[in-house]
């Protein structure tokens, strides 16, 4: 993780910099407009990401609606309580949550606030689609199906006992959307203007809410300002790689050159880390960064043509060093390579690149 923005990247708050930075404590609820405000929600996490930026609209009836309410702890839920206590409003004036994806800490409490107060649950379609995608999977797994996995991935048997537990598949939390979204959609919230953005790649249905006349954009962990969020975390994708690219274009559009210059810059609002400004500056530097792997593995497969995903893993530059990840990191370094190894192939067959 660095320690400091990319050039062009500036953090907007000082305590959420700071927490990220040394991952000591939760950033404090903190103001954005009169309307909106930002709640740090535990993860319970010894590593980056430590918390869910959990965000609290506030609409012109007197409503409130969460968006990405985070994990649902006991922890969680009574920090949710005392903010909505501080900015004058209770549990039961929450009328709806909006998640960006799937994943338990951004829509873990979700479930809880419906039961409690009847709020509404919302979700792209496609991410409720995946969401059933991934519970029938779950409840039809036998128990040689992880092994195969490996197996197609060349993992040698000695390495396979460590790496058959784990699975990017199981965070994602179980819950039925009360309201389906779609792209250019208009979220339901009195007094507000927050439009839908597809942002497909983290997971299928990954969504980014733009607020254009206040210049804020919500990207979940499309884009993060410290980490490079996963891809294909939802399930099975044609291209997770991709869809993942082409979302960082559609971003950047928000932006496009120096148009910020008399509009004046997006605040970017993600679901983990720190609020920041050059969303531009970040969407390249993303970019780059997936795009350097791409290159790296196909390199090795140049070398090496017909090399396993474990293989070409093992030859990958990771951060940490090949040899140096946990278990859960080495499932995630081998699916990521999986998922590029793919993707060069469908270029190469459509003829690109």
């Amino acid at each position: 993780m660095r320690t400091t923005p990319v050039p062009g990247v500036e953090a907007v708050s000082e305590d959420e910099f700071r927490a990220e930075k040394t991952g000591e404590g939760l950033p404090p609820l903190a103001p954005v407009r009169d309307w909106l405000h930002v709640l740090p929600q535990a993860l319970g996490s010894t590593h980056s990401p430590r918390y869910t930026l959990s965000y609290l609209v506030l609409d012109d009836t007197g409503g409130v609606h969460v968006i990405d309410p985070g994990w649902d702890s006991e922890e969680n839920r009574a920090r949710l309580e005392s903010a909505l206590h501080a900015l004058g409003r209770s549990v039961a004036d929450v009328r709806s949550t909006v998640s960006t994806h799937l994943h338990r800490d951004h829509l873990g409490l979700a479930e809880h606030l419906r039961e409690r107060t009847g709020a509404r649950i919302v979700l792209h379609e496609r991410e409720q689609a995946a969401i059933a995608r991934l519970a029938d999977a779950r409840d039809r797994q036998t128990p040689g199906a992880a092994t195969a996995r490996l197996i197609s991935w060349g993992v040698p048997s000695a390495r396979r006992e460590e790496l058959e537990p784990m699975s990017i598949e199981v965070t994602a939390a179980r819950s039925s959307a009360d309201g389906l979204l779609s792209d250019g959609d208009v979220l339901d919230v009195p007094g507000r203007r927050l439009e839908v953005l597809d942002t497909p790649g983290h997971t299928p249905g990954h969504i980014a809410l733009v607020e254009r006349d206040e210049r804020l954009v919500f990207t979940g962990d499309h884009l993060l300002p410290a980490i490079f969020g996963g891809i294909g975390l939802g399930g099975p994708a044609e291209d997770a790689i991709g869809d993942h690219l082409a979302s960082l274009d559609r971003l950047e559009q928000l932006e496009p050159g120096e148009s910020y210059a008399s509009d004046g810059m997006y605040q970017v609002l993600p679901g983990h880390g720190f609020r920041f400004t050059g969303l531009g500056a970040r969407v390249r530097e993303t970019r780059e960064h997936h795009l350097a792997r791409s290159a790296e593995i196909a390199a090795l497969l140049e070398q090496s043509p017909g090399a396993t995903v474990w293989t070409v893993a093992e030859g990958v530059r990771w951060s940490a060093g090949w040899q140096n990840l946990r278990p859960f990191h080495r499932f995630s370094a081998l699916a990521q390579t999986a998922m590029h190894v793919n993707h060069l192939r469908l270029a190469d067959e459509k003829g690109v690149g």
